[in-house]
């Protein structure tokens, strides 16, 4: 996605500067609305300037507005592992 496409999909989101932040990152990491990430919570904290709090509640924006996927993950053994985050 260039970023004037970019630009236009997030002036008509209804979420807050910190959520597109993080939604450009997102972007940019997965090369793509077609890729995919598994990235916890500390580490885009830490790569994108936020705290890690603010970053899971900015995914749920973006969840809730229809932009990424959360997709929850387990081990074998029923340990959670992160999030996957797809695009929709």
């Amino acid at each position: 996605m260039n970023d004037l496409a970019r630009y236009r999909l997030l002036t008509g989101a209804s979420i807050p500067p910190a959520a597109k932040l993080l939604y450009s990152y997102l972007l940019d990491r997965a090369g793509g609305r077609n890729g995919a990430l598994l990235l916890s919570s500390r580490r885009l904290a830490s790569e994108v300037g936020l705290s890690t709090s603010a970053v899971r509640r900015n995914l749920h924006r973006l969840q809730q507005n229809g932009l990424i996927r959360l997709t929850p993950r387990y081990s074998e053994e029923g340990i959670r592992l992160t999030n996957q985050i797809t695009f929709v």
